[in-house]
Parts: C-alpha cells; structure tokens; sequence
C-alpha cells in the first residue's frame, strides 16, 4: 500500500528535476517487493523528543499502598510514545501480555494526530494511523518476554493493514489468531448492507518457535473425558477385545448377542451384570485405537462406556489424564448459547453493552463512550499457559498502553481476587479530556476500596497497590556533562518502577536507600568518593546483595571504588548511562 499524495503528484516524466528523478529512483529502490509501504506523516511527540527527554515524576497523591503482599501497579499519565520510551528503560524484556485497544481510525473523531482530528475526507487517514501505530508497537515488542504476547482490539478501518503492519515488526511466524469478538447482542435498526456485530483481536506472539511450535495459549485443560469415542469413520476396522469388569453399561443386566448399529458387530455375547460386563468379550469397529493401546489405557486406569444397545463405545480416562483445549477462534457471547466464550474461571466474556453498564455503575455516570468490558481483557490474561512447568500463569506482568476507562487494571484485580494471583498491571494513557483523572484513576480506585467517587458502596473491595506517574521533560540543550548531572537524580521514580521498590530507608540529595523483597537498592548522585556512602548503605542490616545504582559521566559502574571492607556484597550499575543509551538507540535519527 502506497497511501498519500506526494508533492510531485501530476508531473508529466519530463517536467521533473535531475534530482527530483534521482530521489525517485532512491525510493523505488528502497521498496519492499511484498509488504505494506505508506508515506510515513512526521509525528510530534517523535519529533519533541530530539530536543528533550522523557522522565517520570510520581503523584503521589494518588498513591493506593493497602497490602503488603499484593504488587505494586503502575498507571502512568503521558502520551504512551513516551511512556513506553520510558518502558524501554525500566521493563525491557519483562513483560508478559500486552493488551491494547488503539483507536479505530474510523473518521469519526476518534483519533488526533499531532493535536487535530483524523477526519474521514483526511487523504492521509490511514499513512498517519500506520505511522502513529508503527512508532509504538516497536517500543511495545522489546518489551515483552521471549514467551510474551500482544493482542490488539481493532475493527474493519484498519484491521487489514493492521495484520500486515504486525507481520512485518513481529515477524509473520509469530502471528497466533485473529480473534472474532462479537461485541453486541443488541440489534437495533440495521445498517444497509451489513450490521457490524462484531470486532477482531489480533494475536501475536514474541516468539513462537523454539524447537517447536510453544503452546501459549490454552483455555482450559479438561480432566474428565467421558465424551471420548474410540469410533472415527476414516479409520480401519479393528477388532477390540476388552476383559471382564473394564466396561461400564447404561443397559440392564443381561446377555446381549448383537449390537441395533451396523457400525458396531459384537463378536461374541456379553453378560453385562451389576452395570459391568462379567465376562471377555470383543467388538469389531472403525477405531481410532488398536488393541495394543485398549491394553496401554487399561494398564492407567482408563476404563470404558457403552451407553446403548448399538455398542457405541466410548473412552473413560483416568484421574489423572487430561488434555488441554486450545481457545476458539470466534468468541460468542450470548448467554443462551451453549458455545458462548467463558474462561476457566467460569466468567463469561460480556457485549459492549455489558462493559457500558459496568463503567457506569463504577463511575456513576456515563464518561467513557465504548469500553472492552474486563471479561474480555480478563479471558485472554487467564489464557497465558507456562508450558514448561504445564501451569497457568498467575504472575503475569499485564501492560495496556491504551489504557482508557482502564478495564485492564480493573481485570487484572478481578482475577487476582479470584484465583490469588499476582498478576500486575501497568496502565498508560494521556490526559485528554482529563481522562486520566477522572475516568482511569478513578475506576481503579473504585475497584480497590469498593467506594465510588461519589462516596458511595461499589463493592467490598479488591485489596491492592498503585502508585500513579506523569510523564515529564528534561531538556536536552546543555553540555553532556551537565545533562547527565540533572538527568540522574530524575531517573529516581524510573528505578523506583524497575526495581519494584517504593519503601524508603535513607532519603537525601546525595542517596537514596530503598527496600524491596528482594532487598536494598541503593542510589548515589555524588561524582566524589563512595566510601562515605558505601559505609551508609553497610550500617542497614541484609542478607543479600544490594544493588547500587551510581552516577557516572560516562559507561564506568565505578565498581573499583566500593572499599574492600565493605560488609554487603555490591552490584553496581551507572546512571544515567542506562537510561541515555536506551534514548539513543529510541531518538536519534537514523542515517538518511
């Protein structure tokens, strides 16, 4: 695709310049043979951050601390170009799921672009979108684990160019599924045409190949299999022999001669007494099994069912055979449907309608047009399965940077409350239309203490952690030496996130100490000797480790200051050369 109109557009051949021809030239040259090509639109957050630099500065206002053995969850405020810059630093490769609702670029007011309205007749519609979207899902993959993965809400505007755009930074190999979603059950007056009753959400992983295909995701893992025929039509007959006591019978107590189906022949009478057969007897059918695996399975405890007098027989395993069912595609969710989409917790995935009604009953008002509703969001967080240890994981690092009304957070908690989990989330979102203030929070807040903003009682309450961030600057128009003296003691609340640690031991100019569970973290902004601040940091008692985070003008750790009497073991590591190497490879320009 090659969207928008270029300077030169309607110039006969002979009416260009040499070098107008030349550049020409250069770009047919530069152009994918198979891929998405569009005429990428300069952004301004992008461009903002060649003169400044993005850093984070908490509110700690809005700080939810109510138990100490829940994590700590992230809402940062800012445009998610520089918060996930700002990820870039703090959660590189530490992130577990990615959920995202962008907006759908519909042209009705539901996307800005450098501070205007996207609108339908705007011929660079689709070029910006790509653009605004391309931006951020590259920041968003280096953040996610080898084993992370992303999915995007989307509708008909974009989902095409949307799948083609993700095969090119995720790499086709990765891709998962595209989910259907059918987002209403309400069907008012119909559109011509078509009545758009559903969107999609694009799955894809970080990496889905290691020796094999990994399994990812898996919805739910079944241990009983009482529905198990052994009978497949493609298969060969087979005659199957099964010992006295092994099959079970919904029939009465007799002897049988003959199966009443012509997929079945009993080679021999069977006396079926007490619901079981008392004696051997074998059957001729179609099976998917030989007679070497009846033998295998009886050995593990598999025993077997007939439920009528056609000998239609199936399989009962034992306790501890089960297999696992791997999400479908289409995700229903009419409630009278017996296929609708439900995790393995037994919540339904909810409408559109559904997550309306929820955000008003949270809010007590209607501020938010067309949330995802947290059944949703929290049906794809309970598919992520650790293959390796054949668990599901409840420990997930949950990032949504189009967080909105914040349904993310809100399903994180709902399933951490559910199962005991110790999932966390980070929500980024901007301010507009004080969003951030009066929706995201809020809700979250809501959530948390079972209060509205109103005063009134929501619910009893999910007891949890947040501590709220804004995004902010720090000019870069100085001497190296100089940025890197203001830039360090700024990238306080950063570590802070990186580390986890939020509990304050020692507080001055010159040092900080923190503690998490893992330990202490300790900061140094002094360029002078460390011995003052190393025997500091030894007078607080710990038994591991502590990892100190010392200024330098350059790439040196200063490791060789720490005194060789020193009581605690140190692993150091400079600032801000962590964070200004990340911004480098972020924000420089790219050789023309």
């Amino acid at each position: 695709m090659f969207q928008g109109k270029g300077k030169n557009t309607g110039k006969a051949l002979n009416e260009h310049t040499k070098e107008e021809l030349i550049q020409m030239v250069c770009h047919l040259k530069e152009c994918k043979k198979f891929g998405l090509v569009w005429e990428d639109k300069p952004e301004q957050v992008a461009k903002d951050c060649q003169e400044k630099l993005p850093i984070l500065r908490e509110d700690v206002t809005k700080t939810l601390d109510l138990d100490a053995e829940q994590p700590t969850n992230i809402i940062i405020e800012g445009d998610n170009y520089h918060a996930l810059s700002v990820l870039n630093y703090i959660h590189a490769g530490k992130i577990d799921v990615i959920y995202i609702d962008p907006p759908y670029n519909t042209g009705n007011k539901d996307f800005v672009y450098n501070d205007k309205i996207v609108d339908a007749e705007d011929s660079y519609r689709h070029s910006k979108w790509l653009s605004f979207m391309e931006k951020r899902l590259r920041l968003a993959k280096n953040l996610l684990t080898p084993d992370g993965v992303i999915f995007i809400s989307i509708d008909d505007n974009e989902q095409a160019y949307l799948k083609v755009l993700c095969d090119e930074i995720f790499g086709p190999e990765n891709f998962i599924t595209n989910f259907i979603w059918e987002k209403t059950q309400h069907f008012g007056r119909q559109k011509l045409n078509t009545y758009n009753n559903a969107d999609y959400i694009l799955c894809y992983a970080k990496s889905k190949f290691s020796d094999k295909i990994k399994e990812l995701l898996v919805e739910e893992i079944k241990t009983d299999l009482l529905d198990a025929p052994l009978y497949n039509a493609s298969n060969n007959v087979h005659k199957l022999t099964f010992k006295p006591g092994v099959v079970k019978f919904n029939m009465p107590d007799g002897i049988y001669n003959n199966s009443t189906s012509n997929d079945y022949v009993l080679e021999n009478p069977v006396h079926v007494k007490k619901g079981k057969n008392s004696n051997e007897f074998s059957l001729s059918f179609r099976s998917r099994w030989s007679q070497r695996t009846v033998e295998e399975e009886t050995k593990k405890g598999t025993s077997f069912w007939v439920k009528t007098e056609n000998f239609a027989i199936r399989a009962i395993y034992s306790a501890d055979k089960s297999t696992k069912v791997a999400p479908k595609q289409i995700l229903f969710t009419n409630l009278k449907n017996p296929h609708c989409a439900h995790s393995r917790l037994d919540v339904k995935v909810g409408t559109n309608e559904s997550a309306t009604s929820q955000v008003a009953d949270i809010l007590g008002n209607n501020l938010f047009s067309y949330p995802k509703p947290a059944s949703l969001v929290s049906y794809l967080i309970t598919l992520i399965f650790n293959e390796k240890q054949e668990r599901f994981r409840d420990d997930l690092m949950v990032l949504d940077f189009f967080a909105g009304s914040g349904t993310t957070g809100q399903a994180v908690l709902e399933l951490n409350k559910a199962d005991g989990g110790k999932r966390q989330f980070i929500l980024c979102t901007n301010n507009e239309n004080k969003i951030a203030e009066d929706v995201t929070y809020p809700r979250i807040k809501t959530v948390i203490t079972g209060t509205r903003p109103d005063g009134t009682k929501y619910s009893d309450g999910i007891l949890s952690n947040v501590r709220y961030f804004k995004t902010d600057f720090v000019s870069k128009n100085k001497t190296s030496d100089r940025l890197r003296r203001e830039i360090a003691p700024l990238c306080t609340d950063m570590i802070k996130i990186r580390e986890n640690c939020f509990e304050s031991v020692i507080d001055t100019d010159q040092l900080k100490v923190l503690r998490n569970n893992r330990g202490l973290v300790a900061l140094v902004f002094d360029d002078g000797d460390l011995g003052d601040y190393i025997r500091q940091i030894d007078a607080i008692p710990t038994d591991t480790p502590v990892y100190l985070y010392v200024f330098s003008y350059n790439s040196d750790n200063r490791h060789y200051e720490i005194p060789d009497d020193a009581l605690h073991e140190y692993i150091s590591q400079p600032i801000p050369e962590g964070v200004l190497s990340v911004y480098r490879r972020i924000f420089q320009p790219k050789d023309k």
